[in-house]
């Protein structure tokens, strides 16, 4: 006998019918001092988004959505030790945004001179894992 349209459906029945998530491709054109100089795909191409990420200020190119690019010029002028706090927020949120990338970890920050941070970090992506350096002005 079939079950009446109205009765709920067990978590259990529905479990084998889940489509599997789909990975899209992340092709994209190599850009190299402004240059295209072919294509590239999964972990280099991701590397590159981060690379433009941490370049681009959000808010600024209206081509960009809100959440593209990253706050860092916002910490420009404030006192070293609460950039240090805050620019692991700051990235992490830029990076996130990317749906490529699972985890950002800040390895270290560390002062190279009065009023400049190098932040070193490990970006985790569906494709593997990356490091990278960013340079950060207060």
């Amino acid at each position: 006998m079939e079950k009446p349209i109205t009765e709920d459906i067990k978590q259990e029945e529905l479990e084998g019918n889940q489509p599997e998530p789909v990975i899209e491709s992340s092709l994209t054109y190599k850009v190299e001092n402004g240059r295209i100089l072919g294509r590239i795909d999964s972990l280099e191409a991701v590397h590159q988004a981060v690379i433009k990420i941490l370049l681009t200020d959000r808010f600024v190119f209206e081509i960009y959505s809100d959440q593209y690019g990253n706050d860092l010029n916002d910490l420009i002028g404030k006192d070293i030790p609460f950039v240090k706090t805050a620019v692991e927020n700051v990235i992490k949120e830029a990076l996130l945004s990317d749906d490529r990338i699972d985890d950002v970890t800040i390895d270290s920050v560390e002062q190279t001179d009065r009023h400049t941070l190098s932040v070193s970090l490990t970006v985790s992506t569906l494709f593997g894992n990356f490091e990278i350096e960013k340079e950060v002005k207060a």
